[in-house]
């Protein structure tokens, strides 16, 4: 790395410099099979237990003379809407938790291309620093090259009004 390169947005200066590496590690192939693979479960659980339920037109219609087989049509009446109902909470938590795992999952895909950008940027930063840098020297060896220049021209005319005195043939 070039000593004037930078791994985040505050400057580090050649003594600090620092390589940029990420603390952990996201495979987003393997975190889309694992969440399909999790989705596809929880589809097949659902469907094999809502398989076994009964409908509501084969419960026994009975006698309704008979109090006791009307309450126990009542009763198992009742225990069919609490379990379907229980069915449908739980089908409503599932679809929940899918939605949050989608989210999850397209966030993480933002974090993976935020840092994809954010490396690329710090790239380029780092590469506008080092031209800089190398302006800024070739500035200076020039700056150094026009002062030699100047007293090699100072010296010069100096030379020249000497030699017309001393040689005054020429």
């Amino acid at each position: 790395m070039y000593p004037a390169e930078i791994a985040s947005f505050p400057y580090l200066s050649p003594a600090t410099a620092v390589s940029f590496k990420t603390h952990y590690h996201v495979d987003t192939n393997d975190f889309l099979l694992q969440y399909n693979s999790l989705l596809v479960s929880q589809a097949t659980s659902y469907q094999q237990h809502v398989a076994h339920l009964p409908d509501e037109t084969s419960l026994p219609a009975g006698n309704k003379s008979n109090s006791d087989e009307s309450d126990d049509y009542q009763r198992s009446l009742a225990e069919e809407r609490r379990r379907r109902r229980m069915i449908s909470n739980r089908e409503s938590a599932r679809r929940s938790r899918m939605r949050k795992q989608k989210q999850l999952s397209e966030l993480w895909a933002q974090v993976v291309h935020l840092r994809s950008t954010n490396r690329q940027l710090l790239d380029q930063l780092n590469h506008v620093i080092r031209d800089c840098d190398r302006i800024a020297h070739e500035n200076c060896q020039l700056r150094d090259e026009q002062a030699k220049l100047q007293k090699q021209l100072e010296k010069i005319p100096l030379e020249n009004t000497e030699s017309t005195f001393m040689d005054p043939d020429t």
